[in-house]
């Protein structure tokens, strides 16, 4: 080699470089099993009902997913971009959202009869929650996100995230569910990931997301479960709870896009927005070299 001759730096093996493929892979995957797993005699409304639909539904299916999940960040190397965004949002007015967010969530706690149901159900459905919200926020909005990072704009990946989560949620028709209600649920879904989204760039981990999405299935799931549909006080409450989480996810899906829409700026100046690094990654500090150098 001449003195001349450019010095060729090596393709990291390892952190593996960011790649679309690679965030999809385990969304795919898991579309894949919950297909595979779902029978037509399948009685959605009757998921985590009871103590033994709360340990066969939640606690031994989401530990196993949260168990994969982990294995296959790690064996990535993905986990400073999967669980960390360094470069926090500064609309610190968007922390409103969470706030109201955590509000609705307490309010159902008061209408869920504590009564009805042994302790060890709501233990169990606690644990459940908790592995549903790190499996569901590590996969949405951690592994995806650097996926998707590799190839789109912040405020494409914004939208991506949350119409992924909301589509996921189609596969509830698989196990019972009416479509029509599941389709209102897959809205619902994708609103909320936008608030999840917005808890993530507000706090700069996956910590809060997972807090909230848990909390946010606790009451949804403990309420169903312990509410009687004859008892109109507390349907009556049930319900307005319901409507005003309607306008706070409303206005989670507003903070989440202008969060991302601000991140795209020195792209729109440019006009270039491949010329500019992907939100999240810092590349001055180098916390992620290996993750802006995939396919």
């Amino acid at each position: 080699m001449t003195p001349t001759e450019p010095v060729r730096r090596r393709r990291p093996r390892w952190p593996v470089p960011s790649s679309l493929l690679l965030g999809l892979l385990p969304l795919v995957a898991f579309a894949a099993v919950s297909a595979w797993r779902s029978r037509p005699s399948d009685d959605y409304a009757t998921l985590g009902q009871t103590v033994d639909s709360v340990v066969h539904a939640l606690v031994l299916p989401e530990s196993i997913a949260v168990l994969v999940l982990c294995v296959y960040v790690t064996a990535l190397g993905w986990w400073p971009g999967a669980a960390v965004d360094h470069d926090r949002t500064p609309l610190r007015w968007t922390s409103v959202t969470i706030v109201l967010i955590a509000v609705v969530c307490a309010a159902r706690l008061p209408l869920v009869d504590w009564s009805a149901l042994p302790v060890r159900y709501f233990v169990l459905l606690t644990l459940g929650v908790l592995f549903v919200g790190v499996f569901e926020e590590l996969l949405t909005r951690g592994v995806l996100l650097v996926g998707l990072r590799r190839r789109l704009p912040e405020f494409g990946v914004w939208i991506a995230s949350c119409v992924l989560f909301g589509l996921l949620h189609l596969l509830n028709i698989l196990a019972g569910a009416a479509v029509g209600a599941t389709l209102l649920q897959v809205g619902f879904a994708a609103s909320f990931g936008s608030t999840l989204y917005l808890a993530r760039r507000l706090t700069g981990n996956l910590l809060l997301p997972v807090l909230l999405h848990a909390f946010w299935d606790f009451g949804s799931i403990a309420v169903s479960a312990t509410v009687d549909a004859t008892d109109l006080g507390r349907l009556l409450p049930v319900g307005i709870v319901g409507l005003v989480s309607f306008g706070v996810l409303a206005l989670g899906l507003v903070a989440g896009g202008l969060v991302a829409w601000r991140d795209d700026r020195p792209r729109r100046l440019r006009r270039r927005w491949r010329d500019v690094p992907p939100a999240g990654v810092d590349a001055g500090r180098g916390a992620e070299p290996s993750l802006q150098a995939g396919v």
